[in-house]
């Protein structure tokens, strides 16, 4: 799969950008909210994200940042980076957001899934992560800041096109409304999101 990533200069054109649907959903699904959105490079800030999950009264526990918000309902967006040269595996460089309805962000980087590091209280307030609960749906909105890019990664490279990867998720691990829905899809047997070599390609248009 591939996903393009175009530049918008402010965050109302976020909806001008390319559509990801989460409609992959996999393991054990007590249901299968619909949920979708865009992301797009806004200039000098970072990739800014919006989720749209049409469901209704989101379960909604914690509130605190750097909580187990995946036991909520949640949306997530992961970015792999591998280096020059580098071959794509579960090992490189990659990022993971996770946020709730509340506006909870769990978000870390690093390379492979042990020993991953927590952003910065700074970067996780220049994320500005937002979110709004209606009736039947809510949204959520964030930026993964492009300080933090260029930090994990060559980020210059990567606004002149060069390749990277990543993905959107919807999931809820407790088990009265566990689900697991995923934009690429992942082969594994088992609940995984952690795994790049399953990520869409992407890049962020010229």
């Amino acid at each position: 799969m591939n996903y393009t990533i175009q530049r918008i200069s402010t965050e109302q054109d976020i909806e001008k950008c390319n559509l990801f649907e989460i409609n992959n959903y996999q393991w054990k699904n007590v249901y299968k909210p619909k949920t979708y959105g865009y992301a797009g490079y806004l200039e000098g800030k970072g990739i800014y994200v919006k989720f749209i999950c049409e469901e209704s009264n989101p379960k909604r526990e914690y509130t605190k940042d750097r909580d187990s918000v995946c036991l909520d309902s949640t949306v997530e967006i992961f970015m792999a980076f591998p280096e020059k040269g580098e071959k794509l595996s579960n090992d490189v460089m990659y990022i993971n957001f996770e946020m709730n309805s509340n506006g909870v962000m769990y978000s870390k980087y690093g390379k492979g899934r042990k020993g991953r590091t927590f952003i910065s209280e700074e970067l996780c307030a220049k994320s500005n992560c937002k979110s709004v609960i209606g009736e039947d749906k809510w949204e959520i909105t964030v930026t993964i800041p492009e300080e933090l890019l260029r930090e994990i990664c060559d980020f210059d490279s990567i606004l002149n096109g060069e390749t990277f990867y990543c993905n959107f998720y919807k999931i809820a691990e407790s088990p009265e409304v566990e689900h697991y829905g995923t934009f690429s899809p992942i082969e594994n047997e088992t609940p995984n999101f952690h795994l790049p070599i399953y990520f869409a390609q992407a890049n962020i248009e010229k």
